[in-house]
């Protein structure tokens, strides 16, 4: 007793781009679960948030939680000279560092330079909190922040990987990860991926960690059978996910336009927001189904969980796209998997990493309009098919995306290479905050 009470508690600094973001949920899920492991940690979002804040847990980490600071500050600046003038060669070799080794990427190199004092004063406010262990999200920004803080103050930092900036040539990248402690990858494609395509001098340290599903989708699948749907009734689809071209939504309303001309009455819900909203809806009045599509736009999770209910199949379309950030395994395809809910996609990226075709699912190629509007066909007029793919998702999602295990899983890493080690499950206690 008298040794805890000498010691302070590990204290980790999680580095994020923008928190809360709102197409981030599986952060904020995975933040929550940490804080009722009775993980003491702080938050430090480089962005202030762009989208106002509505989630309760959101509300409550980004006000009791979370340290916001501008791009540029007089603190920033003050950081950046206290750290020339007591570590100038560190520093020097760190600034080097950035620019030679991410030169294949010269807008990189601006972006990670311009984030020095920023990251610097970060430092300062964690050591002044007694963070001593520093873990950034994502593959860009964040990592760079933590990464400083190891170049200059010798502090220990690890990382977690969702996706982007990992598929292009992206050499800071790699010297970062294997200067990393440690790395988790959120499904085994990308795993895969770093381990085996990165040139890493040490793969082994890249972790898979799967996210875990919000719980309020887990309270709500006892009550969530499959649905049978009556022969004479339309077919109700839903779609989820941000506005933007590599969600493929534009696949879907051509495929939609497609049952339609063939004689299938249906209704499709498209939930959410994002740039290509008008083009999207011009789509949908050229194809002339304007009636028969209805854009939602962004919903609150439990008006979501509702529509999910009062659906026959959940639809999306993800496709690759240069240039812009990759999905992984997208979460709303889980969460529909969970509620028993049959799933058409896309062959692409990690999905089939859940999504077995005629298994758990039915698989399209991208941007295959008549086979996807043929895979939803087939679930529209074979209810027994349907049953059995949604009763054999709802057993996969509950295997790969079990939140205590995963969680486990990351805190095992924790005690593993955070200094003074992070309570395991067995040893945890309830947040009171």
């Amino acid at each position: 007793m008298n040794q805890h009470a000498s010691q302070p508690r590990p204290r980790l600094g999680i580095i994020i781009s923008m928190f809360p973001e709102l197409h981030e949920t599986f952060i904020l899920r995975e933040l929550v679960a940490l804080e009722h492991r009775g993980v003491e940690f702080d938050i430090y979002s480089l962005q202030y948030p762009r989208d106002p804040v509505t989630i309760e847990d959101a509300i409550r980490l980004s006000t009791e939680r979370t340290f916001y600071s501008p791009l540029l500050s007089l603190a920033g600046a003050r950081a950046l000279l206290r750290a020339v003038v007591r570590h100038p060669a560190r520093l020097a070799k760190a600034i080097a560092q950035v620019v030679i080794k991410g030169r294949d990427r010269p807008m990189d190199v601006v972006k990670n330079l311009a984030i020095l004092p920023l990251a610097l004063y970060i430092g300062e406010q964690g050591r002044q909190r007694g963070v001593n262990h520093w873990h950034g999200h994502w593959a860009n920004i964040p990592t760079t922040a933590c990464w400083y803080l190891q170049q200059i103050y010798a502090e220990p930092w690890s990382a977690a990987i969702h996706g982007e900036d990992i598929f292009s040539p992206n050499r800071f990248l790699r010297h970062k990860l294997d200067a990393a402690g440690f790395a988790v990858v959120c499904s085994g494609y990308f795993c895969n991926h770093l381990k085996n395509e990165m040139g890493l001098d040490s793969p082994e340290k890249i972790h898979l960690n799967y996210h875990g599903l919000d719980p309020r989708v887990l309270e709500h699948v006892p009550d969530k059978p499959f649905r049978d749907r009556a022969p004479e009734d339309p077919l109700r689809l839903i779609s989820i996910g941000r506005l933007v071209p590599t969600k493929g939504h534009d696949v879907l309303i051509r495929a939609c336009a497609a049952l339609i001309g063939n004689g299938r009455e249906l209704q499709l819900t498209l939930i959410g927001s994002g740039p290509i909203e008008q083009e999207l809806k011009a789509l949908v009045e050229a194809e002339g189904i304007a009636d028969s599509v209805d854009f939602r736009g962004a919903l609150a999770f439990a008006d979501v969980l509702e529509a999910l209910d009062r659906s026959d199949v959940f639809c999306l379309a993800p496709r690759l796209i240069p240039g812009h950030p990759p999905d992984g395994i997208p979460n709303v395809i889980a969460e529909a998997m969970a509620l028993r809910l049959p799933v058409v996609t896309t062959r692409v990226s990690a999905i089939p990493e859940l999504v077995s075709d005629g298994e758990t699912g039915q698989l399209v190629e991208v941007d295959d309009v008549q086979g996807f509007a043929a895979a939803i066909e087939r679930l529209a007029a074979d209810p027994q098919l349907a049953r059995r793919l949604s009763e054999q998702a709802n057993e996969r999602v509950a295997r790969l995306f079990n939140q205590k295990q995963n969680i486990d899983d990351l805190m095992a890493l924790f005690q593993q290479h955070v200094p003074g080690g992070v309570p395991l499950a067995d040893q945890a206690v309830t947040s009171s905050r």
